[in-house]
């Protein structure tokens, strides 16, 4: 009896060491999570308070933050750190919604390691479904879960750099400045698009949206796939020692806008993040200037409208304790001082005995233009141009220049562009003879008009 029972008492040791260390690892998580949360309303709630203006700020989002149809140096990321002496990173890229940014987010933060990541995503959402594979199945599973969010972000550490965003990164010659000339989408299956981008920091970045667009009955499904993405966001960020940011999307008009920043907001109060209201602070100013000087017609603002939107973000920054420095104040001040900006053109010189003209152009750099020749400056009433009014008469001449390559091109970081139109160009457009008026017209690369100069004859 004895011998039997030692046996039986031996045979459930096992189990019961098993059934102790199963009990100590789920405390032990318990412990981990709930001092992860702890840390979460402690130490994850405080500002980091960036020191003398060195630290680096993550600028993450769509072609918003990439800065559409501006140069480089006139994005709100680029105007934010002139303003504020901050080292600023912009990762943004046309094409990119939340759930993109999610893939990326792990991998942009190891590189760039920032102590603020300002976010404005979520308008690409409702025409690009999230693609099979991607961050959905870990958002519904342990979405609630610190201790699950912690694990991935270190997982992802110890991946490649495809395996942790799904994304291409190929560094790219730094003596090309990026263009929107190199972005390209590409439809891959009938369900997914492949967008390839230059970034502003110079990367050649290759990242896959799921195809299709949401219809109108499944728009709550969009503006719920944002929420969620953006909260995850947020403590992701937190996870890994940063203050998140949200922003809204500056000019609250449109189809879509309105909801998305309605959604935006409410993210940040879920998540508890900081929100820079951009759209709320910079509307007095857009209602005083108008939006069409702010902003081009798709809702991206121009130039005049980025410094607008890095002067409201660095206020933002301020009074949320997260950089040093002297409150700017109205955004408006120095655009109050200044004309909006027109397309001008001027003949440098008179036809020369090698028979060039030469014309010089000026407009807003990051811009393309179009030169129109005719005969006769009077056009007809009513007539227009691409949705402009028609600058000059039309004719067989002006028919002529406008479909002309070597009457169109980009103006340089100046805003401004030099023309020469040579003998052979003339004879082939037929302006050998007679009189010659020409007019600039400012346009964006898509071909959305913006505004022609006064006639100017140059013959």
């Amino acid at each position: 009896m004895e011998a039997a029972k030692t046996r039986l008492e031996s045979a459930g040791m096992p189990k019961r060491k098993l059934l102790r260390a199963a009990l100590a690892l789920m405390l032990g998580l318990a412990l981990i999570e709930g001092c992860l949360w702890i840390l979460h309303f402690t130490v994850g709630q405080q500002r980091h308070v960036l020191d003398g203006g060195a630290a680096e700020i993550l600028c993450l989002g769509d072609s918003h933050t990439y800065g559409w149809n501006v140069d480089a140096a006139s994005t709100w990321p680029a105007k934010l750190g002139e303003l504020s002496g901050v080292a600023i990173t912009n990762r943004g890229a046309p094409g990119k919604n939340t759930a993109t940014l999610l893939e990326e987010l792990n991998e942009y933060l190891a590189i760039d390691q920032p102590r603020v990541v300002l976010i404005l995503a979520g308008l690409n959402n409702p025409w690009s479904r999230p693609h099979a594979g991607g961050t959905e199945a870990f958002v519904g599973t342990a979405s609630w879960s610190r201790t699950a969010r912690l694990v991935k972000i270190l997982a992802s550490r110890f991946t490649t750099d495809e395996q942790a965003s799904g994304i291409t990164r190929i560094r790219a010659d730094k003596t090309d400045a990026p263009t929107l000339g190199t972005f390209d989408e590409t439809e891959l299956d009938g369900e997914r698009t492949e967008v390839r981008v230059v970034t502003r920091e110079g990367d050649l970045e290759s990242f896959v949206v799921g195809g299709g667009t949401l219809s109108m009955s499944e728009a709550q499904l969009a503006y719920d796939w944002i929420t969620r993405d953006l909260v995850t966001l947020s403590d992701a960020v937190l996870a890994a020692g940063a203050t998140p940011v949200l922003l809204t999307y500056a000019l609250e008009e449109g189809e879509y806008i309105p909801s998305v920043n309605f959604t935006i907001r409410e993210a940040a109060v879920l998540s508890e993040t900081a929100l820079i209201d951009v759209a709320r602070d910079l509307a007095p100013l857009v209602d005083e200037l108008t939006a069409e000087r702010l902003f081009f017609p798709d809702a991206h603002p121009r130039r005049e409208g980025y410094s607008a939107i890095a002067s409201v973000i660095h206020d933002g920054l301020i009074r949320g304790g997260l950089i040093d420095g002297q409150l700017l104040g109205d955004p408006g001040v120095l655009l109050r001082k200044r004309a909006a900006p027109k397309p001008m053109l001027a003949l440098v010189r008179d036809v020369a005995d090698d028979g060039k003209l030469n014309l010089d152009l000026a407009f807003e750099p990051g811009l393309c233009f179009s030169v129109l020749l005719s005969h006769s400056k009077s056009a007809a009433e009513g007539d227009s141009w691409f949705g402009i009014p028609n600058p000059l008469a039309r004719g067989e001449l002006f028919s002529a220049s406008e479909r002309s390559e070597a009457l169109m091109g980009e103006f340089d970081d100046m805003g401004r562009a030099r023309l020469e139109v040579s003998a052979e160009l003339a004879a082939e457009l037929g302006a050998t003879e007679g009189k010659v008026w020409a007019s600039l017209v400012a346009r964006t690369r898509d071909w959305v008009l913006l505004g022609a100069s006064a006639p100017v004859r140059v013959r």
